[in-house]
């Protein structure tokens, strides 16, 4: 459809394309050339940065690494210290026994065998499996040599938070003293159980040089750390084995508590990839938790090792971010964990061959670019935003000096535009102003001319349609006359009826009572009682008493009777909270002396006794017309085994009352004129043809539901189809 544009528009938007466009386009030209040579430059110094932090990472990382290697060293030192002078005692402990101080010994409650008192040097335990001999004992007496060097081993590092000594038949020194140590470690403890002891020994350490264990859980109670151990031998006999104990919370705050630019943070990895120790930061990106403690519930019968969850190369998660890093030649990678990318160097520390990575946030490595590159873009949209200041200011002013050309033109066509859009042929228009303008004021003029024309024969038409709604209105009354006239015809053929069969239901009981008063009066006159008698004043009383009881029943059956009638034909006209199966039963009662008559079988199916909103009296009228109808239908056809069914079924949208006869059903003929006015398959005496018509006007236009048949296999069924939602 080809576009429309209005004569200011087309004026408009000649005057700006050729004035305000071109300025436009060279201003939108600048800026997109100064937003490109910043996203370039931005996008140069980031480059340049990753260049110059590779190499300054790997530098910082190396250097760390020494510092942490040397600090490993000087406590590897310490424990070769330890060795030399333990194994010395070892080789002189005559001379050594003599000269200690026993301190106090007991048996606890698990038979372990433990130093009592506190004497300023270390704690001792045997095992409760050691049989505690002479030679025991000695050794018990003669290590406490060794207490003053573990003493000095403990305060000279801050590092180091235990120094002890194992010995092969399960003894344990340790400083600093453990009170009641007998409950700290199991009664039966073993030391060949624990890494601390077994990666000592000639298996596994021939060269008997210091060691450094992986992370594991102290037994003695001081969470989880790393040892620095060294066998201790005399001659080649192993004796047992000395460590220095460094909590991993240790290494956290003295080792990784590094000063890194870019806030970087660091994290120990041993040599088969286990996690040794990590700062909170690392926790964060890595997101597992350190194990730095532990609730000693239970001893520590074994080695107890870090679970696979902080293996590097063993968990799964983990090990996407440091794949590149299985390969010690590989000391800088860039990885990306949890949608942050950051920059990750490895280095080897060769102390212990562990290795230390440093993590840099690749963000805040570039927050200075990116805070520049933000300056940049917030001087460019302060460009854009004065721009737009400027154009709007200049469009305001272009717009009042077009104003006055358009309006000089374009008002007058606008002005007509208008009233042809609001025309209403109701009203007469005022004649238009003139223009001074020819072709204008033509179109003007010939316009006043039409609608004027036109509002003459809208009157013409509008009184025309008023006499045919007049028209319309009379044929609607005497058709809602002529259907008022149907019903009343309808009620009074039933009324005809009921009255037939209220004369049949008195007769019988009408006679009973002529009987009983016949019977009382001859009684009387033949003085069957002597009423002197008082036995037989009480028999007289008796027999009076029981003809007038059975003479008042007889009474109120006709008196029901006639308020059954009385109640049918009242001009009921409001809704009543009802059961069907009641309206059923009601129907039935009226119609009862006629099927006991006519020895007709009634069957009755009632699924459901739910109430619901109904014009009782009408749908009474409907179930009597269509059951009058099935009782005359057996006379015309001769039935001899005459049924009639009345059934209800309930569902979910529909409540269905089911009246079915076998009089042989409705011919395929007269299947379309059975509900319509004055049609009957009755004689001009016993039909009116207006009981199934005005029944289905009940059901369709007073209940809101349907009214339909089906042939059945001997006879017709009528269905009542209740609307629940119309109720």
């Amino acid at each position: 459809m080809k576009k429309v544009s209005t004569l200011k528009s087309i004026l408009y938007n000649t005057y700006f394309k050729t004035a305000l466009v071109p300025l436009i386009v060279i201003e939108v030209t600048l800026l997109v050339l100064y937003f490109g040579i910043s996203k370039y430059m931005v996008n140069n110094s980031k480059t340049l940065l990753s260049e110059e932090i590779k190499t300054n990472l790997i530098t910082r990382s190396k250097k760390e690494t020494q510092e942490i290697n040397y600090q490993l060293r000087e406590i590897s030192d310490f424990a070769y210290m330890a060795q030399y002078k333990q194994q010395l005692i070892f080789k002189n402990k005559e001379r050594f026994l003599k000269n200690s101080i026993a301190p106090e010994f007991a048996f606890a409650d698990n038979n372990t065998f433990y130093k009592v008192n506190n004497n300023g040097g270390a704690s001792l335990l045997y095992g409760a499996t050691t049989k505690i001999g002479k030679e025991q004992r000695e050794k018990a007496i003669f290590t406490e040599a060794f207490d003053e060097q573990l003493k000095y081993l403990v305060d000279s590092n801050e590092l180091i938070v235990a120094a002890y000594f194992n010995s092969y038949d399960q003894m344990n020194r340790l400083y600093p003293f453990i009170e009641n140590v007998y409950s700290q470690y199991p009664a039966d403890i073993k030391m060949q159980n624990y890494n601390f002891y077994y990666e000592a020994d000639e298996k596994h350490n021939p060269q008997r040089k210091t060691k450094w264990t992986s992370a594991y859980l102290d037994p003695a109670g001081q969470g989880w750390m790393v040892s620095c151990i060294v066998p201790i031998y005399n001659n080649d006999f192993l004796e047992g084995v000395t460590g220095l104990d460094v909590t991993i919370d240790k290494f956290v705050k003295n080792v990784l508590n590094l000063n890194l630019p870019w806030n970087a943070s660091a994290m120990l990895v041993g040599e088969d990839g286990l996690i040794l120790a990590m700062p909170k930061e690392i926790e964060k990106i890595l997101n597992i938790k350190e194990l730095t403690s532990h609730n000693y519930e239970k001893v520590i019968n074994d080695t107890n090792l870090k679970p696979d969850e902080f293996n590097i190369y063993k968990n799964e998660k983990l090990k996407k971010y440091f794949q590149e890093f299985k390969n010690d030649e590989q000391n800088l990678a860039f990885t990306t964990i949890n949608e942050h990318e950051y920059i990750i160097t490895q280095s080897k520390i060769e102390q212990t061959n562990w290795k230390l990575f440093i993590f840099v946030d690749k963000e805040k490595v570039f927050e200075p670019v990116n805070e520049l590159d933000q300056i940049s873009k917030k001087i460019g949209f302060i460009a854009i935003f004065g721009m737009i200041l400027f154009y709007l200011l200049f469009f305001m002013f272009l717009s009042r000096k077009i104003k006055e050309i358009t309006n000089l033109i374009a008002n007058p066509i606008s002005l007509l535009a208008k009233e042809t859009h609001h025309f209403d042929a109701e009203k007469r228009i005022s004649k238009p102003e003139e223009t001074n303008i020819k072709e204008i004021d033509t179109l003007a003029n010939n316009f006043y001319k039409m609608t004027n024309e036109l509002y003459e024969r809208r009157n013409q038409l509008k009184e025309l349609n008023n006499s045919l709604e007049e028209r319309v209105e009379e044929e609607v009354l005497k058709n809602r006359e002529k259907d008022q006239l149907m019903l009343h015809q309808s009620k009074l053929a039933q009324m005809g009826e009921m009255i037939s069969m209220i004369a049949h239901q008195w007769r019988q009981p009408l006679a009973t009572i002529n009987s009983m008063v016949t019977d009382i009066k001859l009684k009387i006159l033949l003085n069957k009682f002597n009423l002197e008698i008082k036995k037989e004043q009480e028999e007289f009383k008796n027999f009076l008493k029981e003809n007038f009881e059975n003479i008042e029943d007889l009474i109120n059956v006709l008196s029901t009777t006639i308020d059954d009638f009385r109640n049918f034909y009242k001009p009921v006209k409001n809704k009543k909270e009802i059961s069907v199966k009641t309206i059923c039963e009601k129907t039935i009662s009226i119609l009862k002396p006629v099927i006991r008559n006519k020895k007709i079988e009634l069957i009755e199916k009632y699924d459901s006794n739910d109430t619901f909103r109904l014009y009782e009296n009408e749908l009474i009228q409907v179930l009597l017309n269509i059951i009058k109808n099935a009782i005359d239908n057996f006379e015309i056809n001769n039935i001899e085994n005459k049924t009639i069914e009345i059934e209800t079924i309930n569902s979910e949208k529909s409540f269905k009352i089911i009246i079915t006869d076998n009089g042989g059903g409705i011919a395929s003929s007269i299947k379309d004129k059975i509900f319509e006015p004055y049609f009957s398959t009755k004689d001009d005496k016993n039909g009116t043809g207006l009981g199934l018509y005005m029944s289905k006007i009940i059901i369709e236009q007073y209940q809101k539901s349907k009214l339909y048949f089906e042939n059945k296999k001997d006879g017709v069924s009528f269905i009542i189809e209740l609307n629940k939602s119309k109720l």
